[in-house]
């Protein structure tokens, strides 16, 4: 039985129990209401029977001062009175018996057994006292006015909707698009032509070097020997972090491996794209972890993946145990990761050096498993995985995505921004529901608007500045926002296929929140 099965079937009989339980509380409180009733009448009586006790006294003690007789040499039984004190008949005497109240045996949970018995006993109880478990429980559990309010909140909270937008929506989401593309394309351009491409690259020599003087300071601190003098410049530091963080598959040609000039075409321009442990992402992670351990090669060219032994590559992943070593793997792909950020330290140590090849966009070497197409590239007909290749060694890497992302974020926050003040003053709504996050129709159709006006600006001015040379119009586009866009799309396109139907992640995820505060 698979667990989501297995998870309805005990929702549904905890839902039983609830039910029963249901029934047991309203039994009592019927017991509950009828005492209270009987002791009702038990008060009247007795109030009653005060009542005229009280009558009798006063004609006793009047005969007694008519016959000059001391009340006090004689009892009440001497007297013959008229009156009598009422007494409980029969009936009524039948009318304030309280029944008994059906028990439920509860036996402690702390295995199968015990649960199917305790099933059992719910399945008894409500046969006894005709308790209907056929239906769906939890209906039964709630009131009208109950469901009634919870399907409006669900109607209102995790359906599906269609966007809703009027012009000035679509004419907000347009005004930022163009904006944000005239951005990409006067300041954002190609690899090294671009003003916003020297700011990032800049930054990211900034971090490389505070990264390798941390890493240097703690070495420093935890007597490491043999320690040159602190990094004080970009190709010092990538210098040291290479020395520093050593993994065995850094081969920077083919002719490095064993076998490797037969099968694979690599070289320093694009060593860095076809290691798959050199990926800033998931699929490098995994890839360096496993080289690490296996003490192998895994690059990926001409469409598939390909594994091989470095030639005398020296290596010993530290650690004493599995987890140490883990770890050790992990730290030697982030700090070999920050040493490539930003080229090698032979290219940036030259006083005319480049600007070095860096690491690929994170999953950007899934490329190169498109070995298809057809493109004329440099005189020569190239898949598409040769094509981002080429791409990549004209410096299409890391620096030049954060710099395509630059206008992207731009184009985003300057639609939510105008949504949520268009929510808040024109459609007058609160500061709450203008919050540009979460589920809002409106807002994930003036994203997927700007996006791909953004795209459209992009793409024409790729097409114009390349006259139909494919490497500069690739060159030229702008990756980043063409994945959002394609990702908007998606979730556009899932809008539209599934309108008016529950959106089962959010009420998933609402329901986690809620169980964390109730069991957290």
């Amino acid at each position: 039985m698979s667990d989501n099965r297995m998870d309805e079937d005990f929702i549904n009989n905890a839902g039983k129990a609830m039910l029963v339980q249901e029934h047991q509380k309203n039994a009592v409180s019927n017991q509950l209401s009828q005492i209270d009733i009987s002791m009702k009448n038990l008060a009247e009586l007795n109030s009653s029977n005060l009542d005229d006790l009280d009558v009798l006294l006063m004609e006793a003690e009047l005969l007694c001062q008519q016959q000059n007789i001391d009340p006090f040499a004689f009892t009440i039984d001497d007297f013959e009175l008229g009156l009598e004190l009422t007494t409980l008949s029969a009936e009524e005497k039948l009318s304030i018996k309280v029944d008994r109240l059906e028990m439920l045996e509860i036996v402690t949970i702390g295995d199968n057994c015990e649960w199917e018995e305790y099933l059992n006993n719910i399945e008894a109880y409500a046969e006894k006292n005709q308790v209907d478990l056929s239906q769906d429980p939890f209906k039964d559990l709630m009131t009208g006015s109950e469901r009634a309010e919870l399907s409006e909140r669900i109607q209102a909270d995790y359906m599906i909707k269609k966007a809703d937008c009027d012009k000035y929506d679509y004419m907000i989401a347009a005004f930022c698009g163009v904006g944000a593309g005239l951005i990409d394309s006067f300041f954002v351009g190609m690899p090294a032509a671009s003003k916003i491409g020297e700011w990032t690259e800049g930054q990211t020599d900034n971090l490389v070097e505070k990264f390798s003087k941390m890493v240097w300071n703690a070495d420093k601190k935890n007597g490491i020997p043999n320690l040159k003098k602190e990094p004080d410049n970009i190709a010092s530091a990538i210098g040291y972090l290479e020395r520093r963080f050593k993994v065995n598959y850094d081969a920077r040609y083919a002719k490095d491996l064993e076998m490797g000039e037969n099968i694979l075409n690599m070289n320093t321009k694009n060593h860095h794209l076809k290691s798959l442990g050199h990926s800033p992402d998931l699929i490098g992670l995994f890839f360096s972890i496993l080289d690490q351990f296996t003490g192998k090669a895994s690059f990926i060219s001409d469409g598939q993946i390909i594994r091989l032994e470095p030639k005398d590559s020296g290596f010993e992943l530290k650690g004493g145990n599995f987890i140490a070593k883990l770890f050790s793997g992990f730290c030697n792909w982030i700090g070999h990761i920050m040493s490539d950020m930003a080229g090698s330290s032979g290219t940036r140590g030259h006083e005319n050096g480049g600007r070095g090849m860096g690491v690929g966009i994170p999953f950007f070497e899934l490329f190169q498993l498109c070995n298809f197409g057809s493109f004329y590239v440099e005189g020569e007909q190239k898949n598409l995985a040769e094509l981002m290749a080429k791409v990549f060694e004209k410096g299409y890497d890391m620096r030049h995505g954060i710099a395509m992302a630059i206008p992207v974020a731009i184009n985003e926050l300057f639609i939510r921004l105008l949504w949520a003040i268009k929510s808040r003053f024109y459609h007058e709504r609160s500061w709450k529901d203008s919050i540009p996050f979460g589920d809002r129709p409106e807002l994930r159709r003036m994203l997927l608007v700007g996006h791909g006006t953004l795209c459209l600006v992009d793409g024409a001015d790729a097409a114009i500045r390349s006259c139909g040379e494919m490497i500069t119009f690739v060159l030229h586009l702008n990756m980043i926002a063409w994945s959002r866009f394609a990702f908007a799309g998606l979730k556009e396109v899932r809008t539209l296929y599934k309108e008016n139907c529950l959106d089962i992640e959010l009420l998933e995820k609402d329901l986690e929140i809620e169980w964390e505060v109730l069991y957290g």
